[in-house]
């Protein structure tokens, strides 16, 4: 697409275009939806926010054309569509390149998970001698470079332009993750993928998606950018929704293949333990066995997504064998640190079922009380800090409640209402500075206790209404440790 009018070409022929002004026709050099950073050979696509409307201030950005879903005040060229976040991402991922169709691409989508799932696929095809972009919650890299990530899908542009960098830089494989907030806003619509995987659905974003058909709804989308031919991963562990999940891919004609306590492929998690995990996978009839230093019988969920597309691509399981016992995990999952003098956690749980997750996980580790260290997130689904407060109860001995990110909202009244789920008050003590509240979870233990500290997990700030501060759970505990004179 050299110039606009093969833009508006594109676009009617995907159905989207509702109307078009075209006084002449500007060669284009990118595409921005950034105001502060497009310039007179940009394509701009205006983007209707939460916040703020682009729309508004066309006629002070600096273009050569725009698309936009209303009229705007400018004597520059415009096409008007139905959704321009569609349309930028159809456009975005054709103008840089068309990547996916010189990359072997592999998404996981799933309330958690995503991010182990697509960090060890890397790490496999890293080891079998294959450069791999990788699109993460934590991370982004191309072969020649890495930058931390700022959600958990990044936009379509950004992503269409790294995948650009990363063929530059000889990638053959590419591994992103898929969030159903991503998938609603069509940030992957546009690219096809060889091999998605679908882990599980717990409460998670209902401020969005209002309840879990919706949510089913936003993640089963990742089923309409697979390419014909391509395979879906499903873990039967994920109860009836994976079930869903399944019969939906293959009504769409792609194949499935399920894995868990039952299924094609049969997942045992023989051994768990601070050293890390040993489970099997029966596939064709043999069993494998996989060791990896990742804490978590659950780990082994997402991880077998993981080693299945791997091993599709024609990876051998004895390499993906020594790539699951030289992945350590991803920042801020289940990550633990001790010495004689504390035994702490860091993890980003921040829904019921995965704090419930990694509370189960440390019980069963624990030789002496789990202590907790949490609060819940704002600007986000208010109903499910009650069933937190509920899920701390039941397996936290002592929990002390704080902030996390409360951003606008009053951090008290986040604070009270994940009290709500706490019937047992004698557990509880409410800290709102987070620093206090892991200082406290510190003094407080004992030898033979873990202390998890949940929430932020690899986040380095904590938001408040208008302001950040620097804010990393990790650092933040050994700085009080050291404080504390235990280090």
């Amino acid at each position: 697409m050299e110039f606009f009018s093969d833009v508006v070409d594109f676009l009617t022929k995907n159905g989207l275009v509702t109307g078009r002004f075209l006084p002449y026709n500007p060669k284009l050099e990118e595409i921005c939806d950034d105001s502060r950073l497009s310039n007179e050979s940009c394509l701009f696509v205006c983007i209707k926010g939460t916040r703020f409307d682009s729309h508004s201030i066309a006629s002070t950005i600096p273009a050569a054309a725009f698309v936009c879903q209303k009229v705007v005040v400018t004597d520059r060229p415009f096409v008007l569509v139905e959704n321009t976040r569609l349309a930028l991402a159809l456009i975005s991922y054709e103008f840089y390149g068309r990547a996916y169709e010189k990359l072997k691409s592999f998404s996981a989508t799933g309330t958690k998970g995503k991010t182990t799932a697509v960090t060890l696929f890397k790490e496999i095809v890293s080891l079998a001698g294959e450069k791999c972009v990788l699109v993460s919650t934590v991370l982004n890299s191309t072969p020649l470079y890495s930058e931390p990530s700022e959600h958990t899908t990044q936009s379509s542009l950004y992503t269409a332009k790294f995948l650009n960098k990363a063929l530059k830089e000889g990638a053959k494989f590419a591994s992103i993750e898929a969030s159903s907030q991503g998938l609603d806003m069509k940030r992957l619509d546009g690219y096809r993928f060889d091999r998605v995987a679908f882990l599980n659905l717990s409460r998670d974003h209902f401020d969005t998606h209002v309840n879990f058909e919706n949510y089913f709804n936003a993640k089963a989308h990742l089923l309409d950018l697979v390419k014909p031919g391509g395979i879906v991963f499903v873990n039967l562990n994920g109860g009836k929704w994976a079930s869903k999940y399944a019969i939906l891919a293959r009504k769409k004609g792609l194949r499935v293949v399920t894995y868990g306590q039952r299924g094609n492929v049969i997942l045992r998690v023989l051994k768990e333990s601070d050293e890390g995990i040993i489970f099997t996978l029966k596939i064709d009839g043999v069993v494998y066995e996989f060791c990896s230093p990742v804490i978590g019988g659950f780990m082994a969920e997402n991880m077998t997504a993981s080693i299945l597309a791997a091993h599709s691509f024609g990876i051998g399981l004895e390499l993906i064998q020594k790539a699951v016992r030289n992945f350590k995990g991803v920042e801020g999952r289940l990550e633990r640190y001790s010495d004689e003098k504390y035994d702490f956690y860091v993890d980003f749980a921040h829904t019921p079922g995965a704090l419930e997750a990694v509370l189960k996980t440390v019980k069963k580790l624990s030789k002496g009380r789990v202590i907790l260290v949490f609060g819940a997130g704002g600007e986000a689904d208010r109903g499910k800090r009650r069933l937190m407060g509920k899920a701390a109860e039941r397996y936290a001995d002592v929990i002390f409640l704080t902030n996390d990110n409360p951003k606008s909202e009053d951090p008290m009244i986040i604070i009270n209402e994940v009290a709500s789920g706490i019937s047992k008050r004698s557990k509880l003590a409410v800290i709102p500075d987070r620093k206090e509240a892991i200082k406290q979870a510190f003094i407080e233990w004992e030898v033979g206790d873990r202390v998890i500290i949940a929430g932020k997990g690899h986040e380095k700030t904590q938001i408040f209404d208008g302001y950040e501060i620097p804010f990393n759970d990790k650092d933040v505990a050994f700085e009080v440790l050291r404080e504390m004179g235990k280090i």
